[in-house]
């Protein structure tokens, strides 16, 4: 059925958990709002409405207590949709599971487990479901964990008419965000934008919204924010599932209408349709723009980059020539001027990146921090680290030819070899073994440790952030103390002589 409207609820069961109180963590309401907003969505029209009566709410529990039996009663007595939602502080224990925590739920990863609701209990209780759709959303630091391994919600036989789908506001080993306290009404971003989306409706969008078209305008908008990119996971059929009714016009706006709705038509085509489409769809951005419409200015000038075109054929923008940039630099300067907090990041971008202009790169990055843009402010704290440190900007593919590694001759293992590799695998026991695992977590401290994303690290091409890579590991620093370890390293090496270290290192071959 298409229409929730029409749809009977009673054999269906929807799982609200969140948790905002803590003992280890400050309050967080904009939590409580976003676990209320979810609720009043359910019970909205919009969605059907879902009956008070097939939901359940854990709210703010103050500890674990009998939430694991309760979840498991309230999914076994589902069998047509099965729902789980959880927004809160999602940390991992010392096996990398992902654990959504109560009120008393410790960070101490020897007890994370024991305090906590791992989500290898809910996919538990999701299995012994017999729900045809089962959908978990999961609005929490470390989201992507969920799916890190056994990632199915699904039992082994399945009804001919099924799916399972994990909706995340995070990668694996990502934060999620909450607006501060001082914002009226403040939310968690992933909450806020996915009930807005639903409420709004999605142009041009069929009459039923499934997750699939909601995930797709709610990841948009958050990517165009500068917010953390949210993921998702789908089996069988569950993407086809409808979840709201489309309050969206059917009609899309004429140009010269209401500016914001001709944008959003404008950002709608151009996500869905193909290149051949991009002169009309600049034509709308346009028409907005004459109206004072900051995003689509911002737009026009990611078009005249080719960035858009690129965008929209899967391909790496290439070089434009000086009247392009020029229309780009004229397009957000004029959203910088109606106050818009992203046009001064994309011009912060074109000084220091085409131009090497670092002092207009550093006015324009220092601006849209002022406004609040997060993203420019971590490129102008790595800009003025690079500049502090006397470091040219990154390389760039197809640059300085680089003298190629030369393997080492083969010869056979010997005793030092043989030592070498098993105190590598003891090292590796802190991660269970599992070496992608322990050189993500060594890469995500040793980027923070030399300066931040921005930073003295990105002055390093790819080859070279992988030689210093490998030869911080080599050390083996404990898990325990792999943030020390990697500040100890940069101290060691000197800052501003990351790039000849790894000259260095490649010249020996390690």
């Amino acid at each position: 059925m298409t229409d929730p409207a029409g749809r009977d609820y009673s054999r269906s069961r929807a799982v609200l958990m969140g948790t905002w109180d803590y003992t280890d963590f400050e309050p967080a309401p904009a939590v409580e709002r976003s676990f209320h907003r979810m609720r009043d969505l359910l019970r909205d029209p919009v969605c059907g409405p879902w009956p008070q009566e097939s939901i359940s709410e854990f709210a703010n529990r103050p500890t674990l207590g009998t939430t694991h039996v309760e979840l498991i009663d309230a999914l076994l007595a589902a069998t047509d949709v099965a729902l789980f939602y959880y927004v809160g502080h999602g940390i991992y224990d010392h096996r990398e599971r992902l654990c959504l925590t109560v009120g008393d739920t410790r960070t101490d990863a020897n007890y994370t487990a024991a305090t906590g609701l791992l989500f290898e209990s809910v996919r538990d209780a999701f299995r012994a479901s017999r729900a045809a759709v089962k959908i978990a959303v999961l609005d929490c630091c470390y989201a992507g964990l969920a799916t890190e391994e056994h990632g199915r919600l699904s039992a082994d036989r399945l009804p001919p008419v099924s799916g399972t789908y994990v909706l995340m506001s995070s990668s694996a080993y990502e934060t999620s965000w909450y607006e501060k306290d001082e914002v009226p009404d403040a939310q968690t971003y992933f909450t806020r934008t996915l009930v807005d989306t639903v409420r709004e409706g999605i142009r041009g969008a069929p009459a039923g919204l499934t997750f699939d078209h909601i995930f797709g305008v709610v990841a948009d908008r958050l990517v165009e924010d500068g917010r953390p990119e949210p993921g998702r996971r789908i089996e069988d059929h569950a993407a086809g599932w409808v979840f709201a009714r489309n309050n969206a016009p059917d009609a899309p706006p004429e140009p010269g209408a209401d500016p914001d709705a001709v944008y959003r038509e404008a950002y709608r085509r151009e996500t869905k349709e193909g290149v051949e489409r991009l002169p009309a769809i600049t034509a709308m951005y346009r028409a907005a723009a004459e109206a004072g419409h900051a995003p689509s200015m911002n737009r026009l000038g990611q078009i005249a980059e080719g960035r858009v075109q690129a965008r929209m054929q899967g391909i790496e923008p290439g070089p434009v020539d000086g009247s392009r940039l020029q229309e780009a630099v004229q397009w957000y300067t004029r959203a910088s001027e109606a106050g818009d907090p992203v046009g001064p990041l994309h011009l912060g971008q074109l000084y220091e990146e085409r131009y090497g202009d670092q002092n207009q790169a550093l006015y324009w990055y220092s601006l849209a921090a002022r406004r609040g843009n997060s993203a420019a402010r971590e490129r102008l704290t790595g800009l003025e680290q690079r500049i502090r440190l006397g470091i040219d900007a990154p390389r760039q593919p197809g640059g300085e030819e680089e003298e190629p590694v030369r393997p080492a001759p083969a010869r056979d293992a010997t005793v030092a070899d043989l030592a070498t590799e098993a105190l590598r695998r003891q090292w590796l026991a802190d991660w269970d073994g599992r070496e992608p695992l322990a050189l993500a977590q060594c890469l995500d401290v040793l980027t923070q440790a030399c300066g931040g994303p921005h930073g003295e690290w990105t002055a390093l091409d790819e080859g070279e952030q992988g030689l210093v890579l490998t030869d911080f590991a080599a050390s083996r620093p404990p898990r325990a103390r792999l943030a020390g370890e990697a500040r100890r390293y940069y101290e060691a090496v000197g800052p501003g002589n990351l790039r000849a270290h790894a000259d260095g290192l490649r010249r020996r071959g390690k």
